[in-house]
């Protein structure tokens, strides 16, 4: 019987629909039979998302050099929003903001990055981008560079509202404290694609890199209701991040910049009392050092000298955004939640942020502020020699204000697990519980 025209289209589609639900089960399974880095390929459900984000950083970066970075960042510098339409080889139309973008292009060649290398790290050509499938709960994604030195990490509109008005004390603080602990936003973005809700994300460094030799991964919030992940089976190649229960009966060997360590340590933590905000984490990692590792050469020394001269700024020298002064609600920017503004708004604040922080003429003006030898490697920031390890150690997630839902979760928790050493708590509560604990683990 020969097959009409109507049988033909029915068959199709129903071949099209086995089709998109095995590459839905493929995507399904390729997701739960691991957690650690997925390759985002073209059958992932993000993959269209992605190659617009790469689209629409290479424009911005090529088409707007106005836009790099500045040494007196003014008020409207954090206000500024580029906004465009982009139209991808396809056809397909998103629109595309970059958000304070002389700031980010700032900090980026503050820590001699440069806009080449950010532009061909963050958004090649041709390179996949990765999914890091945590197991966090707090319903953000993460995706890594595939060099995996950078972290897309998407958040809500209202905390990245949050985090435009403080970005001004954020970055003072990163002056005054050169080599804070503090995880370093690079670029603040939002894409918004026909059909789907405006999403925003931030790139930002990986405390964890370079990562191919690192054995334990902790996320510690100094705390322990609820705070435990099951260990990994025996030879297991998955990703693992253990949290504060786990860590229990660890230390932090860092020998002689152990003390150097807890003084940032609260130093970074009464900023964060400041700000008002909870349930940040210091993250930890940690890998043995090889015998030629821990010999120290002298041209070693002189290179790592050379690298530490980071410089900082006291605020009497430094004027960051103060809560007076954050956009209002009748910007185009983000919103910024709970401020009322005032007249002393109109006044300009500047930071004068330097073109390199191992710039000598700079450095013989100031006086810097904890400072230490940095290791002679990538990410130095973020990476201290004890003895015996090494450990790649920073301060993520600080958007979280005490507000009425953690005051609500922290009864509910109370509840939950019959005690009070749960994450929401206040914040001076939660600083000074999270220093004591990571603190008396030090060695």
């Amino acid at each position: 019987m020969e097959m009409t025209e109507m049988d033909k289209t029915s068959q199709s589609s129903r071949a099209s629909t086995v089709k998109q639900r095995s590459s839905a089960w493929k995507r399904l399974r390729k997701r739960m039979s691991r957690k650690g880095v997925v390759e985002v390929d073209i059958d992932h459900h993000r993959y269209q998302m992605l190659e617009c984000i790469r689209k629409g950083i290479r424009d911005t970066l090529l088409e707007h050099s106005d836009l790099g970075p500045k040494e007196d960042l003014k008020e409207e510098d954090y206000r500024h929003i580029v906004a465009q339409k982009i139209t991808t080889e396809d056809g397909k139309e998103f629109m595309f903001e970059s958000y304070a973008s002389s700031v980010f292009a700032a900090v980026r060649q503050a820590i001699n990055l440069s806009e080449e290398n950010y532009l061909n790290s963050v958004a090649p050509p041709m390179l996949p981008y990765l999914e890091f499938v945590s197991n966090s709960k707090s319903g953000q994604d993460f995706y890594l560079t595939n060099d995996m030195q950078y972290i897309f990490k998407t958040d809500k509109k209202y905390w990245i509202d949050y985090f435009i008005s403080i970005l001004g004390d954020y970055l003072n603080h990163f002056l005054t404290y050169p080599h804070s602990l503090i995880v370093k936003f690079l670029g603040l973005y939002s894409i918004n694609l026909p059909g789907n809700q405006k999403k925003y994300f931030l790139v930002m460094q990986s405390i964890f890199y370079p990562s191919h030799r690192i054995e334990d991964r902790f996320d510690i919030k100094g705390c322990l209701a609820g705070r435990y992940q099951k260990p990994r089976p025996p030879g297991s190649t998955i990703v693992t991040v253990y949290k504060d229960q786990n860590f229990v009966d660890e230390s932090l060997n860092l020998g002689t910049q152990g003390e150097w360590f807890i003084e940032q340590l609260k130093a970074d933590t009464l900023f964060m009392k400041e700000l008002g905000v909870q349930d940040y984490s210091l993250l930890v990692g940690r890998q043995i050092r090889h015998v030629d590792e821990q010999k120290e050469t002298l041209s070693n020394l002189i290179s790592r000298m050379q690298k530490s001269n980071i410089i900082s700024q006291s605020p009497t020298h430094n004027t960051s955004q103060s809560s007076e002064d954050k956009p209002d609600d009748d910007t185009d920017g983000p919103e910024q939640p709970n401020k009322t503004p005032t007249e002393e708004n109109k006044s300009q604040r500047v930071i004068t942020f330097p073109k390199s922080l191992v710039d000598k003429v700079y450095l013989d003006q100031i006086e810097m502020s904890n400072r230490r030898l940095l290791p002679n490697c990538k990410n130095g920031l973020h990476i201290i020699d004890g003895p015996d390890h090494r450990y790649f150690l920073g301060i993520i997630d600080f958007f979280t204000l005490y507000e009425y839902r953690q005051k609500c979760g922290r009864i509910m928790k109370s509840i939950k697990f019959g005690c009070r050493d749960h994450s929401t708590v206040p914040p001076d509560v939660y600083a000074d519980r999270f220093l004591k604990f990571i603190t008396e683990r030090v060695k």
